[in-house]
C-alpha cells in the first residue's frame, strides 16, 4: 500500500532560501529547496521514527523580489551569559546590530523574496514499525496539527525571522500558469560519518508546480535509496 499524501500550505510576507553559491550576500532561490519544505514540516509533526518525504511544491503567487540592507549580528550570547544577567540584571549587555564601532552588527545586502505562498505535498516514511507505527498515522498527525495550528516551533521561510503561517489548502488555492526552467537547486544534504554530502538535482517548474520525488529527479539509484532511507537527529 503507498504512503499517504498530505498537503500543507504555507505563506508569509517574506522569504530567503539562500543559494550556496552566494558567499557574502544572502540571494534566495525562486522558489523553497526540497529540505527547506521538509525543516517546515517537521517544524509542526516530527518524530525520530519517521521522515518526510516532499514530492512536489505548487507556487500560489507570482514570484517578486525585493533587496533590503541589514545588520546581521556576527555572535551569539553563551548560556553562561544569561545565567550571570539571571542572578545580577545590572550585568546585561545586549548585542548591538546597528553599524559602529562598539556594535555586533555587520551590514549585508539580501535579495529576498515577498508576499509568498505554495502548497507542499509530501508523505512520511516509517523507519520503526513497532507498534501502531504507520504512515496514515503520522499523515493523520499532520493534518490534524495543521487544522489547529498546533507546531513545536515557529515555521520560518528560509530564515529564522521570516515566520511562517500554514494551514490546510482551501479550494481556491491552485498554482501559477508558469512554466520554466530554474536551473541547479539544493536538495538536500546527507550526513555521513565521513563528511556531509550536498545533494542538487535540475529544477523545473510546470504550470507551477515544481516536482521533487525523488524517483523522479535524482538520477543516482545509491544516492535516491540513501535519501529514502536516510533517518536523522534534530
Amino acid at each position: 500500500m503507498s504512503a499517504p499524501a498530505v498537503k500543507v500550505k504555507i505563506a508569509g510576507d517574506f522569504a530567503c532560501f539562500t543559494r550556496p553559491e552566494a558567499k557574502v550576500e544572502r540571494v534566495s532561490y525562486p522558489l523553497p529547496t526540497p529540505s527547506a519544505a521538509r525543516n517546515i514540516l517537521d517544524s509542526i509533526c516530527w518524530r525520530p521514527e519517521m521522515r518526510w518525504i516532499v514530492t512536489s511544491i505548487q507556487v500560489l503567487k507570482p514570484i517578486r523580489y525585493v533587496s533590503i540592507r541589514r545588520n546581521e549580528v556576527q555572535s551569539k550570547i553563551s548560556p553562561s551569559s544569561v545565567k550571570a544577567w539571571m542572578a545580577d540584571p545590572s550585568l546585561y549587555q545586549p548585542l548591538a546590530a546597528g553599524a559602529g564601532a562598539n556594535t555586533e552588527g555587520t551590514p549585508r545586502n539580501s535579495l529576498l523574496l515577498r508576499d509568498v505562498a505554495y502548497i507542499v505535498e509530501a508523505y512520511p516514511v516509517v523507519f520503526d514499525k513497532s507498534g501502531d507505527n504507520t504512515p496514515m498515522k503520522y499523515a493523520a498527525m499532520l493534518e490534524r496539527r495543521v487544522e489547529k495550528g498546533q507546531c513545536f516551533q515557529r515555521p520560518s521561510l528560509g530564515c529564522r525571522e521570516f515566520a511562517a503561517n500554514f494551514s490546510s489548502p482551501g479550494p481556491s488555492d491552485t498554482p501559477l500558469s508558469l512554466t520554466e526552467d530554474l536551473g541547479r537547486m539544493l536538495y538536500d544534504i546527507i550526513f555521513r560519518p565521513d563528511g556531509n554530502q550536498a545533494i542538487f538535482f535540475d529544477a523545473r517548474l510546470d504550470e507551477g508546480v515544481m516536482d521533487t520525488r525523488p524517483e523522479a529527479v535524482l538520477i543516482d539509484d545509491a544516492t535516491r535509496q540513501e535519501v529514502l532511507q536516510c533517518s536523522y537527529k534534530r
